[in-house]
Order: C-alpha cells, then sequence, then structure tokens
C-alpha cells in the first residue's frame, strides 16, 4: 500500500519494524540480560513516548531516560515499566522520584540521605542504582568509598539497592582500558557481597559495550544508540543486522532555473558555473540543520545525489539540481536515508559535521514532526 504524500514541508520517518528487530539482534548479542531501553534525548530524536511504547510491547525490562522531566513525559503517556533516570538526581528532587516511582542513579551521600528522608516521610521504599566510577571520570562513586555508600542504601528501610552499574569509556577502542573499568566493577561488586551487600541488578554495556562483547558477568545492558540501528564510534555490528530506524525527507517549496553566476542564499556564497536548476527545502538550522552544510553535504532525489550549495538559513537550504529537468515539486527529497537503491547515513551526515552520529539526530528538534511507520 503506497503511504499518503506527507502534508509537511519537512519531516521525519521513523520505521518501529527497525526498532523491534533492533532489539532482537540485541537480545541475541546479550543471551540472557535483562534490556534497559535508554531513550533519552527524545529517543535520540527518534520520538520518546512511540519508542517507548514500541520498546515496552516488544518487552524491555526497563527504560532509561537523562531526567526526571523526561521520565515524567513517559509516565505521562502511561509507561508504567520502571524507569532510570541516569544522570542523577539533585537533593531537592526527591518528591518528584517519590510521585513517579522513579529508579534515580546515586553516588552521593548527600542526595542519599535527603532521598531517605523524602521516602520516609511519603511512607514509599524508593529503588536506587549505585553508579561506579570506575574510569570514565564522570559521574559515579569512587571505588574506594563505593562499598561503604552500598551499605548506607542497604541499611536504610525507605531506599532499596536496585542495581549497581558503571559505564565504558572506549568499548570497542581500547581493551585494555576496558577490562582495567570492568576488573574495577568487579572488585566493588566482590566487596560489596562479601560485606552481606546485595549489588542488585548488575549493568555496565551500553551499546559499545554491547557490540564489543563487554561484561559477561552483568544482568543487564543498557542499549541506546544500538536500537535505532546506529553505531557508536569505535565499534562495530559485525553481523551487519543493525536497521537504521531514522530517515529525514522533505518536499521542494521552490525549483527554478538561474543563470551561470547567479548568487545564491544570505552571503552569496554559492554561484554556479554553469546554467542550473536550484530546489529549495523548508529546513534549516532552526530545525536542527546547521550552517555547517553551506556548500557541503548532498541530498538524494529520485536516487541521486544533488548538492547542497549556498548558505543554510534557519528555515531553508537550497539544493543545485543541474541539469536534470525531471525533478518536481511531488518528488521527496532525502537528507538522511535510502531512496532508489541509493543512501545517505547518519554517519556520512556527521562525517560532514565533524561530529558523531548521536548529534546528528538528536539535533533535530521538535519542529520537524515524526512520523511513526509499521507501529505494533
Amino acid at each position: 500500500m503506497t503511504e499518503p504524500r506527507s502534508r509537511h514541508r519537512a519531516w521525519i520517518e521513523v520505521d518501529h519494524g527497525a526498532i523491534r528487530d533492533n532489539l532482537a539482534a540485541i537480545r541475541r548479542a546479550a543471551a540472557g540480560a535483562q534490556v534497559i531501553g535508554v531513550v533519552k534525548a527524545n529517543a535520540y530524536g527518534h520520538g520518546a513516548v512511540a519508542v517507548a511504547g514500541t520498546l515496552v510491547r516488544a518487552g524491555v525490562e526497563r527504560l532509561a531516560v537523562a531526567t526526571i522531566d523526561e521520565a515524567a513525559e513517559l509516565r505521562g503517556s502511561g509507561v508504567e515499566v520502571p524507569i532510570i533516570v541516569l544522570w542523577g538526581i539533585g537533593p531537592d528532587d526527591g518528591s518528584a522520584i517519590v510521585a513517579d516511582a522513579l529508579e534515580p542513579v546515586v553516588y552521593d551521600l548527600q542526595v542519599v540521605a535527603k532521598l531517605d528522608v523524602v521516602a520516609a516521610r511519603h511512607g514509599v521504599r524508593v529503588s536506587v542504582h549505585l553508579k561506579i566510577d570506575t574510569g570514565l571520570g564522570r559521574q559515579g562513586v569512587g571505588p574506594d568509598d563505593a562499598v561503604e555508600l552500598a551499605g548506607t542504601i542497604a541499611r536504610s528501610r525507605n531506599l532499596a539497592l536496585a542495581g549497581t552499574m558503571s559505564h565504558l569509556a572506549v568499548p570497542g577502542e581500547d581493551d585494555a582500558y576496558t577490562e582495567v573499568q570492568v576488573l574495577r566493577l568487579a572488585r566493588v561488586l566482590d566487596g560489596m557481597r562479601s560485606a552481606g551487600i546485595d549489588p542488585g541488578l548488575v549493568h555496565v554495556s551500553a551499546s559499545g559495550g554491547v557490540l564489543a562483547g563487554t561484561a559477561p558477568f552483568a544482568d543487564a545492558i543498557r542499549p541506546g544508540l544500538a536500537l535505532y540501528g546506529l553505531q557508536p564510534a569505535g565499534c562495530s555490528d559485525r553481523d551487519g543486522v543493525l536497521r537504521p530506524a531514522l530517515s529525514l525527507r522533505a518536499y521542494p517549496s521552490r525549483i527554478f532555473e538561474v543563470t551561470a553566476g547567479t548568487p545564491i542564499g544570505y552571503g552569496l556564497r554559492f554561484r554556479p558555473t554553469l546554467d542550473t536548476r536550484i530546489a529549495t527545502l523548508g529546513i534549516g538550522y532552526g530545525d536542527g540543520w546547521p550552517r555547517s552544510h553551506a556548500n557541503n553535504g548532498s541530498v538524494l532525489v529520485h536516487g541521486r545525489r544533488a548538492p547542497i550549495v549556498g548558505a543554510v538559513s534557519m528555515d531553508g537550504l537550497t539544493v543545485d539540481l543541474g541539469q536534470n529537468d525531471d525533478v518536481t515539486y511531488d518528488d521527496e527529497f532525502v537528507l538522511i536515508g535510502e531512496q532508489d537503491g541509493a543512501e545517505i547515513t547518519a554517519d556520512e551526515v556527521a562525517a560532514e559535521r565533524r561530529t558523531i552520529n548521536y548529534e546528528v539526530t538528536t539535533a533535530l528538534r521538535e519542529r520537524i514532526p515524526r512520523l511513526h511507520r509499521d507501529v505494533d
């Protein structure tokens, strides 16, 4: 069945069949491990509420977000599975944690103490995940202090140690450093168990660690990027089974002919050397397609590449169609995705911007509508 034409000037299509297939591949790569589906930053730009629904229906045991507000959005949409708040919490966030029955990541005695008081006041027991800084140097309690903090949590009547976790700095890139991180976590876990403390669910590997086969002793994994069919730097989808779920498309708002030397766009940054046709697309840096694409990158139309030319403005960009006179206002232009056997990947776009694929998809703003396909 042919999909109806989008009524939008530019839009994102999210293939939920690809997300389900990617989840199945991830489960095969980490057989027996629970899956904590990471849907922070609007599910890496794919649409958190819709993606979370698909993941929950597909059986993920937990979800993870970065902030309390992201978690509240999911709870408001009807998500009932446990939700981990990965980026920690402030000392005054306890009431919000209790209200939405969230599982915060903790690593600070002050926050643990205040959370204990709030939980007692509300007559509930709050589940927390203790984060160990094994070498990323960002968040977490140091290995030397971890067992003591774990003991404080374990002795509390108002807190439950639901999990113990860490995060890898260079999975798939530096095996020796990764092994050191894993060993540090293993030693902390041994110390906790020797002290009679149940560490709960142990999780360390995100997408990079899963693809690199790291930490087989862990009980759970935290895939994010891989769920969306993308690969972290330094890691590879060895079996080639991951499928990108996101494509970015647009219709032209203007197609016009220009003569050689005619300036195009702000700053007059492009002047064709030959007579040509120009297409204007209604997507710009206000939508998350940055100015660094001035005279940089390309789009697909009829499965052919056409270069982006001139400056990118807040609401639009221009494409050089050359002498092709078969492009019409009814033709889709693809900025990310496949068309007629050709493809532009998020990795390619990231290279043009000198960044990583994470930033390409998460940069796409809410002004661009998400059209969700193959939702079960």
